[in-house]
């Protein structure tokens, strides 16, 4: 669990690394009956992604890293960040677990919802671990 949610929060980091104000990251422990189960929100003000980004992020053993096959990568923006201590930079899922199998370790079902910085649109995706 706990590589599961140090995933998570690289994903946030990488996604807040460009921020030129405030970087914020919230993890939220939801057990009430409002989101009908139990469920982990990690919340960030990064960059956002597109939906053709959010799909990417659905396809199996496609990562920030590589790109294979026929998939069209909209990861460009994507930069290493500098060297800093191990806990504060982005580099964990290089040699971690993944977002994909991260979420599905915690549930059996994600829900992404982005804005992108320079974008009106909100982009949501839904994946169920049956259907991953």
């Amino acid at each position: 669990l706990a590589f599961a949610l140090a995933e998570l929060i690289d994903n946030s980091l990488s996604a807040t690394s460009r921020n030129t104000g405030i970087r914020s990251i919230q993890i939220k422990l939801l057990f009430d009956d409002s989101h009908g189960k139990p469920a982990v929100a990690v919340i960030d003000n990064g960059r956002g992604m597109t939906s053709k980004q959010l799909n990417n992020w659905a396809v199996y053993r496609l990562s920030k890293f590589t790109r294979q096959g026929d998939f069209e990568s909209d990861h460009s923006g994507y930069v290493r960040p500098l060297p800093v201590p191990r806990s504060l930079n982005s580099d964990i899922s290089y040699f971690g677990v993944g977002g994909k199998q991260a979420v599905f370790f915690v549930g059996q079902s994600a829900r992404m919802i982005s804005k992108p910085a320079d974008s009106q649109d909100v982009h949501e995706l839904v994946l169920s671990k049956e259907d991953f």
